[in-house]
């Protein structure tokens, strides 16, 4: 087993690639948005179960803490920025890995496409609601928006006869969770349609991003876990193996055969050894780490 690294020495190489220093900080839209293209995904707060790059570390330029004041001026340019990137089509945002509020930039969204139980059809929800694979709440929440086009939650709500608290409530979120962890919806503007003058709107996925399943049909699963799992890999420098599958959720034959072939390649390392986590790792070719190493060298 290779033992080659320390904790410290890992949180410091992830200063750069989360963007947690002062000089990389996202200070404005654009910065935000250059710095999602770059990690190619990432969690809007973070989740202390998995290891993954953040929008708000990146705003923030530091590793510090959420805080608990609404008011605060990242969390304010973070709440701001979630909405205006996907509704100018810059990014896509939605619950996708973990059932967590992600960012996916434009050239990864395919690969996860190709990973998506869709086909490319519109009517792909058919078939898996016969399978029962599809609730009844999110066919309902599907086909308002298939026959009437993008719209608030408001309206929504009232179209798949899921308005009001209580039950309906929690039958819709998790009706609109659904669809966007299968990327078959995707959030396309903010309304001031309900009492709090704050709601999202939503399209059809394939409505929204036209070219993105054209893309997916010549990726095959293994290419795209190859391609998100080396990408992630780059941004975290290294974790536990179980950890990471942990993000993903694939299948463990798909998974031990990735391992393996992208080991064989070169594309990451296998059994690093990381004091401080405790575990095997897969970590990042050492080239790549090695030019982070210089980054923090010259920071």
């Amino acid at each position: 087993m290779e033992s080659a690294y320390t904790l410290d020495q890992i949180e410091n190489l992830r200063d750069i690639t989360y963007h947690r220093t002062p000089e990389l900080r996202a200070t404005n839209e654009e910065k935000a948005l250059a710095f999602v293209n770059e990690v190619g995904f990432c969690f809007l707060f973070g989740d202390q179960a998995v290891e993954i790059s953040t929008l708000w570390a990146a705003v923030c330029g530091s590793r510090r803490a959420m805080p608990n004041d609404h008011f605060d001026g990242d969390v304010g340019r973070i709440w701001d920025w979630k909405d205006s990137l996907p509704t100018r089509g810059l990014i896509h945002y939605g619950k996708l890995l973990r059932n967590k509020p992600t960012l996916v930039s434009l050239e990864l969204l395919p690969y996860f496409y190709a990973l998506s139980p869709n086909y490319g059809e519109l009517d792909d929800y058919l078939q898996q609601y016969e399978d029962g694979k599809l609730s009844i709440e999110a066919k309902n929440v599907y086909e308002a928006l298939l026959n009437e086009g993008a719209m608030s939650t408001t309206r929504l709500r009232q179209l798949a006869n899921l308005a009001g608290c209580g039950q309906n409530a929690r039958r819709f979120d998790r009706a609109i969770a659904e669809l966007q962890t299968e990327l078959k919806i995707a959030k396309v503007g903010v309304a001031d349609t309900n009492r709090w003058g704050y709601a999202y709107v939503y399209d059809l996925f394939m409505r929204r991003y036209p070219h993105v399943s054209e893309r997916a049909r010549h990726i095959s699963t293994d290419e795209a876990m190859g391609v998100l799992l080396t990408q992630y890999l780059r941004n975290v420098i290294a974790q536990p193996a179980s950890s990471v599958q942990r993000l993903f959720r694939w299948e463990r034959w798909e998974w031990d055969a990735l391992l393996d072939r992208l080991a064989d390649e070169g594309a990451i390392r296998r059994g690093i050894r990381v004091e401080g986590l405790g575990d095997d790792c897969l970590a990042a070719p050492e080239a790549v780490i090695m030019e982070n190493i210089e980054k923090v060298r010259q920071a």
